[in-house]
């Protein structure tokens, strides 16, 4: 059975350890796979992929080292910086996550690539930044309980991004199989791929690869085949 993907959700993961196999600094590996980020949502373009959401910080990565954050939120920057890519994509940009806490510079990029990119529709990025999976959820039902009813489909309706589908699959590389945080909500029916590559390493004919996969599965949402 074909299954078209809509959606792809990526957590990469192994940046830091693709560094130190190589002996240098982790934020090195940041930039590698930064590199590799651009080049899944070029892969992702040519698959007919319309969202693809990338796990760029999470809330749990503050407490990693002060010298390493800073760095992490400068490669968000620069890469949010290119709008001309993103014209030439026709990409519609969009971040995803807390906002009261990120640097004053970030933040201003964020709001202009989302209104320059607003009303491009070839694809949609979706950049996790202070992200976590519980507090979109505590956010979202914060919202919903002091207006109405908690459904699932009011506190669906209330998430960030909510207008993005959820995920039909994710991808984590590195080794690890876990979720960590992510779309917690959103993933509640999306087929998981856990990949041992390193995230800088995880090449285009990788992905195609377990897109192949995921076309041959069924997906019965809880259903009879």
């Amino acid at each position: 059975m074909n299954n078209p993907v809509t959606h792809i959700a990526f957590i990469m993961d192994g940046n830091g350890r693709w560094a130190k196999a190589r002996r240098l600094p982790r934020i090195e590996g940041h930039r590698r796979g930064l590199n590799t980020a651009e080049r899944t949502i070029d892969a992702c373009l040519s698959l007919g992929v319309k969202y693809v959401t990338l796990y760029v910080f999470s809330t749990e990565n503050w407490k990693r080292d002060k010298k390493e954050v800073d760095g992490l939120f400068d490669l968000a920057y620069r890469y949010i910086d290119r709008f001309e890519v993103f014209c030439r994509d026709k990409a519609r940009v969009v971040v995803s996550g807390r906002r009261d806490r990120m640097p004053d510079r970030l933040l201003g990029k964020i709001v202009e690539i989302e209104q320059k990119t607003a009303h491009f529709d070839k694809i949609c990025v979706n950049l996790l930044i202070d992200y976590g999976g519980q507090n979109d959820i505590a956010d979202a039902c914060a919202k919903v309980c002091a207006s109405g009813v908690p459904t699932v489909e009011n506190i669906r309706g209330q998430l960030y991004n909510a207008f993005i589908p959820d995920p039909d699959l994710i991808v984590r590389t590195g080794g690890q199989k876990r979720l960590s945080n992510f779309l917690l909500f959103q993933a509640a029916y999306a087929e998981l791929q856990f990949s041992d590559t390193l995230w800088p390493d995880f090449s285009e004919e990788e992905l195609r690869s377990i897109v192949a996969d995921y076309a041959a599965r069924i997906r019965n949402f809880g259903g009879l085949e």
